[in-house]
Parts: structure tokens; sequence; C-alpha cells
């Protein structure tokens, strides 16, 4: 180390500087570089992370989509039992099916008058 010292003290102070301006550029070129790389590897695992979670969600999309189908289906499985109930239940009880449609109907009558 004395001997840098004592080499650099012959050369002069322009020597000097110009050793420390190589040593900062080199520093310097040497943080760029592993700055880019860090950069690089924080979009690769980014990248990485979107695609688990862009599957995630397709996949819980998909079941939500399939469960919602068959919650379709079963609800209108269930209105046509249903409706099959009260059709049957209406050709076997005429006169009462009858009073009740008019009931509603008078009903729905005084209620959209009152409007």
């Amino acid at each position: 180390m004395a001997q840098n010292q004592i080499a650099e003290h012959e050369q002069g102070p322009e020597a000097t500087a110009t050793g420390v301006i190589d040593d900062l550029k080199s520093g310097a070129s040497h943080l760029a570089g592993r700055a880019a790389a860090t950069v690089n590897d924080t979009l690769e695992t980014g990248r990485e992370y979107a695609g688990r979670i862009r599957e995630a969600g397709q996949n819980l999309a998909e079941d939500v989509y399939q469960t919602g189908h068959r919650r379709a289906e079963e609800a209108a499985f269930y209105a046509e039992l249903g409706y099959e109930e009260v059709r049957d239940w209406a050709r076997s009880h005429p006169s009462q099916a009858l009073g009740i449609a008019a009931g509603i109907g008078l009903l729905l009558g005084i209620l959209v008058a009152r409007r």
C-alpha cells in the first residue's frame, strides 16, 4: 500500500485523478450491470407471479361459471316441477283455481288504481 502511494505521488496529481476517475467509472459500470441484472430478475419474477395469478383467476372463473350453470339448471327443473304441480292442481280443482285467480286479479287492480 505504501508503494502505491509512493507511485501515485511520483506520477503526479493528474495521473492520480485519472486513476481515481477510471476506478469510479469501472465501479459505476459494475453497479449498473448489477442493477440491470436485478431489474431483469425482478421483471421475470413479476411475470411469473402474474402468470400464476392469471391462471388461478381463470380457474376460479371457470368454477364459478360451472356452479352458476348447475344452479340455473336446478332452478329451471324445480320451476318446471312447480308449474306442473300447480297445473295439475288447477285441473283437479277448477272452481277453486278460478276463485284464486279472480282474487289475485282484484288485488292487482286495486294496487294499480292507487298509483
